[in-house]
Protein backbone atom coordinates (compact mmCIF):
# COMPACT_ATOMS: atom_id res chain seq x y z
CA UNK A 1 0.00 0.00 0.00
CA UNK A 2 1.11 3.49 -0.92
CA UNK A 3 1.37 6.45 1.65
CA UNK A 4 -0.64 8.34 -0.33
CA UNK A 5 -3.51 5.80 -0.10
CA UNK A 6 -5.01 8.22 2.56
CA UNK A 7 -4.81 10.98 -0.06
CA UNK A 8 -7.86 9.24 -1.74
CA UNK A 9 -10.36 9.55 1.58
CA UNK A 10 -9.09 13.50 2.55
CA UNK A 11 -7.23 15.61 0.16
CA UNK A 12 -4.94 17.61 3.44
CA UNK A 13 -3.39 13.67 4.03
CA UNK A 14 -0.93 14.19 1.03
CA UNK A 15 0.20 17.21 2.64
CA UNK A 16 -0.21 15.58 6.68
CA UNK A 17 1.72 12.56 5.40
CA UNK A 18 4.81 14.53 3.44
CA UNK A 19 5.20 16.54 6.63
CA UNK A 20 5.06 13.60 9.29
CA UNK A 21 7.31 11.55 7.17
CA UNK A 22 10.25 13.60 8.24
CA UNK A 23 9.53 12.85 11.39
CA UNK A 24 9.49 9.10 11.48
CA UNK A 25 12.61 7.91 11.77
CA UNK A 26 12.84 9.30 15.11
CA UNK A 27 9.31 8.06 16.36
CA UNK A 28 10.66 5.14 15.19
CA UNK A 29 13.93 5.30 17.40
CA UNK A 30 16.22 5.52 14.29
CA UNK A 31 17.59 8.27 15.11
CA UNK A 32 18.16 9.99 18.67
CA UNK A 33 17.08 13.42 17.89
CA UNK A 34 14.52 14.94 15.14
CA UNK A 35 15.52 16.97 12.42
CA UNK A 36 15.10 20.28 11.57
CA UNK A 37 12.98 19.56 9.01
CA UNK A 38 11.02 17.46 11.68
CA UNK A 39 10.33 19.96 13.69
CA UNK A 40 9.44 22.51 11.29
CA UNK A 41 6.52 21.01 9.41
CA UNK A 42 5.62 19.95 12.90
CA UNK A 43 5.00 23.47 13.29
CA UNK A 44 3.12 24.15 9.98
CA UNK A 45 1.08 20.68 10.72
CA UNK A 46 0.09 22.72 14.20
CA UNK A 47 -0.58 25.70 12.86
CA UNK A 48 -2.37 24.22 9.35
CA UNK A 49 -4.85 21.86 11.70
CA UNK A 50 -6.75 25.27 13.29
CA UNK A 51 -7.25 26.44 9.85
CA UNK A 52 -9.08 22.96 8.55
CA UNK A 53 -12.36 22.34 9.50
CA UNK A 54 -12.34 19.16 11.70
CA UNK A 55 -8.98 19.71 11.08
CA UNK A 56 -8.13 17.30 14.88
CA UNK A 57 -10.23 13.97 13.31
CA UNK A 58 -8.45 15.02 10.45
CA UNK A 59 -4.76 15.38 10.52
CA UNK A 60 -5.45 12.32 13.44
CA UNK A 61 -7.11 10.17 10.55
CA UNK A 62 -4.07 10.81 8.05
CA UNK A 63 -1.65 9.94 10.62
CA UNK A 64 -3.07 6.75 11.73
CA UNK A 65 -3.69 5.86 7.79
CA UNK A 66 -0.44 6.70 6.59
CA UNK A 67 1.47 4.55 9.45
CA UNK A 68 -1.01 1.64 8.27
CA UNK A 69 0.42 2.42 4.64
CA UNK A 70 3.68 0.83 4.84
CA UNK A 71 5.85 -0.75 7.06
CA UNK A 72 7.81 0.92 10.09
CA UNK A 73 9.51 0.04 13.21
CA UNK A 74 6.47 0.91 15.89
CA UNK A 75 5.80 4.37 16.78
CA UNK A 76 7.32 4.66 20.58
CA UNK A 77 5.12 6.76 22.64
CA UNK A 78 8.12 8.48 24.59
CA UNK A 79 9.39 9.40 21.51
CA UNK A 80 6.53 11.13 20.66
CA UNK A 81 6.44 12.66 23.49
CA UNK A 82 9.70 13.72 22.97
CA UNK A 83 8.84 15.59 20.12
CA UNK A 84 6.84 18.50 22.03
CA UNK A 85 10.23 18.98 23.94
CA UNK A 86 12.99 19.07 21.47
CA UNK A 87 11.20 21.05 18.68
CA UNK A 88 9.47 23.08 21.45
CA UNK A 89 5.87 22.80 20.58
CA UNK A 90 2.31 21.78 22.06
CA UNK A 91 0.80 19.82 19.11
CA UNK A 92 -3.29 20.66 18.51
CA UNK A 93 -3.26 17.06 17.40
CA UNK A 94 -2.66 13.54 18.11
CA UNK A 95 0.02 11.33 17.15
CA UNK A 96 -0.23 7.81 17.04
CA UNK A 97 -0.43 4.57 14.85
CA UNK A 98 -3.72 3.49 16.29
CA UNK A 99 -6.51 5.28 17.85
CA UNK A 100 -10.39 6.01 17.50
CA UNK A 101 -10.10 9.50 15.65
CA UNK A 102 -13.46 9.97 15.79
CA UNK A 103 -13.43 11.17 19.45
CA UNK A 104 -11.74 14.60 18.02
CA UNK A 105 -14.10 16.50 16.57
CA UNK A 106 -12.72 20.25 17.77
Amino acid sequence: MSPCNACNKDPICKDVNARFKTCEKFVVGITSLPTLTCCNNLIIMNDNVKCEHDGVRRYCSCIVDFSNSHDHLPYLQERIEQLYVFCDVHLSFPISERMDCSKYFY
